[in-house]
């Protein structure tokens, strides 16, 4: 069994053909030469490998699922990765290929000839939609961005255009839309119909590279992510890949990247990477230039293959990359910045658990509160196998630093859990006993149906005065394992966000070409309930400062639905439910009286209100808007920074190009000391209880 870890250096998501953005010329191509795909395939060969991938997933995954079952969703999800922003199918080509299939007795060599023709009508589309923008581009004056059009925030949402003369209406749009943005961000027209032009090009010369292992790669994961979002076939050179990502060993910036056809998103960062060490990337931020160095020109990557944005990214140990990226805090696209980070190894002592403590005085009392902060669950599994004693673990470094703190004669102890992706099951095991004793830690339901526990029989608690675990929505996978158990046997309070929701295990299997990874179980609480999809919900929930729907397993396409099954017998310390509203009052008072927390709450309200469902294609209205944004952001900013005694910003840039900012308006900062206060209130109740057991007695 490998426990999937979600701080994976990368991952390459099935690559899509829309607009690349990069400053690359070259000359407009001849359709008429153009031989990007052999039209004579070699079934014989596909169909015996997809035959294979089948037999995996119908007998050993989780999910008892037949290809019959299965094969219309999956070519659905194959027209969808091939047109995300429904730009070249029309609405009729795509029922008349759903029912060809849907009318096709199901063979897997028919399956896959109806899978290269679509391939080849989205080829023939895709040419002709390339020639008409550059057409079309050359056509374009000031008065074509002034136009009273508009076009879709979320192409996703729309239907496919009824008839030709809709989907060229819709390319004379995105072209339009592409301009608009250009000169937003400072550009002058021409300037801005140049870069449009070589965008253009340089994205038919990757369409060009289009090979058959990559149409049979797009075709065979949309038949394996029926089956949930972590299953996938992995070619030779994506199994090599994925070896080093497991290892940890790949050099670059340690960062989780994730594709939706056109822009390459980071989804996580990597414990002690050296992304994360930088602070100058965030989850949700886009990247959308590369170079190897600030001197070299920026390479604009919008619309690559993600395999080819990471070669890209990757470098030797010590060497520098730039990107250009979208912040997630952007107003729009035309919002860009450019960063820069130093090349490195993620290193196990990068990862390690450190700890600090918190003063805090209330009344006359002074309370110290220990945090233990844990990046990720590791274990130095090669130290171990060569009997080296020393090696590093979690659990191990974790009693050492507890250690310390018991010395220092903290009142309780906070283990900060934000931001850790998960990693070694058993690691989350030892580190629950720490605060458990014994007892089982979690179950474990494989694909045959079989449940069994991980826990210990016996053992004494290590740590026994009150505890806090602070997670948020990146905690996942053995990460909402230990926030689980402290919950449900009552041994702490869970502070923060919902957890992310990843409760399935996932395990490899060679192939005859490539290899596969496919979930074989799924994690239960020891109260029951499922962690998958839904993940753990905190006892109390802090306001975030990003919107917690937008992320998590459930927001995965396919993602395992989350259920019950028995609960197995666990104690109840009985040290938080007792005290549970008295927190929840105390902490509710404070979060309104929040200078921070107001304001968090006024941005909210704002971007609530910016979600507009249409985008208008009329510069001159988009520049005021842009200019009315700006000024409600910076006033909303000011407006804190006012309230708290700290000088304000004068313009919109000003802000942008801000430091790191300051203790009292970190929200990381202001989390953790919230969740001190919080584990306080519990030490007093608690002293509270004593007092009166005593006077009773």
């Amino acid at each position: 069994m490998i426990i999937m870890k979600i701080f994976k250096l990368f991952i390459v998501s099935l690559f899509f053909f829309t607009s690349i953005f990069s400053e690359d010329s070259s000359s407009s191509p001849d359709s008429k030469k153009i031989d990007i795909y052999n039209e004579i395939y070699h079934f014989e060969n596909d169909e015996a490998l997809l035959k294979e991938i089948l037999k995996v997933l119908e007998n050993e995954h989780y999910l008892k699922k037949t290809y019959e079952e299965i094969r219309l969703d999956a070519l659905k999800l194959y027209i969808k990765r091939l047109d995300p922003g429904k730009t070249i199918f029309l609405e009729n080509e795509i029922i008349i290929q759903e029912g060809r299939l849907d009318a096709q007795k199901t063979t897997i060599s028919k399956d896959l000839k109806i899978a290269y023709k679509i391939f080849n009508l989205y080829k023939n589309r895709y040419i002709e939609k390339h020639n008409f923008q550059v057409t079309y581009l050359k056509l374009i004056n000031k008065e074509s961005l002034n136009l009273d059009r508009q076009i879709i925030r979320d192409r996703e949402d729309m239907l496919r255009p009824q008839d030709i003369n809709s989907l060229h209406t819709t390319w004379e749009n995105l072209i339009i839309n592409d301009l608009i943005q250009l000169v937003l961000s400072g550009n002058e027209l021409e300037e801005s119909k140049s870069k449009i032009s070589k965008r253009l090009n340089n994205q038919f010369n990757y369409f060009k590279q289009t090979r058959e292992e990559d149409i049979f790669n797009i075709f065979s994961n949309s038949i394996t992510n029926i089956y949930g979002p972590h299953t996938n076939y992995m070619s030779p050179k994506r199994s090599e890949d994925f070896d080093i990502d497991m290892s940890l060993s790949l050099e670059g910036i340690g960062a989780l990247l994730s594709s939706d056809g056109m822009y390459t998103e980071i989804s996580s960062l990597i414990a002690g990477g050296p992304a994360e060490k930088s602070g100058v990337l965030k989850p949700k931020d886009r990247i959308i230039g590369v170079a190897q160095s600030s001197e070299d020109e920026m390479t604009n990557i919008v619309g690559w293959r993600i395999d080819d944005v990471v070669k890209l990214i990757r470098g030797p140990k010590g060497s520098k990359v730039s990107m250009e990226i979208i912040p997630s805090t952007s107003l729009n696209d035309s919002n860009t910045r450019e960063i820069e980070i130093v090349r490195n190894l993620v290193k196990l002592e990068d990862q390690a658990a450190e700890k600090k403590i918190l003063s805090k005085v209330r009344d006359a009392d002074e309370y110290r509160i220990g945090v233990i902060k844990l990046p990720a669950f590791y274990f130095d599994f090669e130290a171990y196998q060569k009997k080296d004693y020393n090696y590093r673990s979690s659990s191990k470094d974790v009693k050492e630093l507890i250690k310390d703190l018991k010395k220092e004669n903290v009142d309780g102890l906070i283990i900060d859990l934000r931001n850790n992706g998960g990693g070694s099951l058993y690691e989350a095991q030892a580190l629950a006993n720490i605060f458990l004793g014994r007892g089982a830690v979690v179950q474990i339901q494989n694909s045959s149906g079989n449940i069994n526990s991980l826990g210990e029989v016996w053992g004494s608690r290590f740590y026994k005065k009150p505890l806090a675990i602070l997670v948020n929505k990146f905690s996942a996978s053995a990460s909402e394992i230990l926030a689980g158990v402290v919950k449900d046997y009552d041994r702490g309070i869970v502070v923060g966000t919902q957890t992310f929701g990843k409760g399935t295990v996932q395990r490899v299997s060679k192939l005859s070409l490539g290899q596969i990874k496919f979930t074989d179980s799924k994690f239960y609480r020891v109260s029951g309930s499922s962690t998958q999809n839904k993940g753990v919900t905190p006892h109390i929930t802090l306001p975030s400062s990003v919107d917690i729907e937008e992320f998590g397993e459930s927001k995965l396409p396919w993602a395992l639905d989350h259920d019950n099954i028995t609960a197995t017998s666990h104690r109840n310390f009985k040290e938080t439910k007792r005290y549970l509203r008295y927190l929840q009052e105390n902490n509710k008072e404070r979060i309104l009286n929040s200078q921070f927390y107001k304001n968090l709450n006024l941005k909210k309200d704002w971007g609530d209100r910016q979600n507009k469902k249409f985008i208008t294609l009329n510069l001159s209205k988009r520049e005021q808007q842009k200019i009315i944004a700006e000024e409600e952001i910076l006033a909303i900013e000011n407006s804190l920074r006012l309230s708290i005694g700290l000088e304000t910003y004068s313009t919109y840039q000003e802000f942008l190009d801000r430091e790191e900012d300051i203790d009292e308006i970190n929200i990381d900062k202001i989390e953790l000391n919230e969740t001190a206060e919080i584990l306080i209130d519990l030490i007093e109740a608690n002293k509270k209880l004593e007092i009166t057991s005593a006077i009773a007695a």
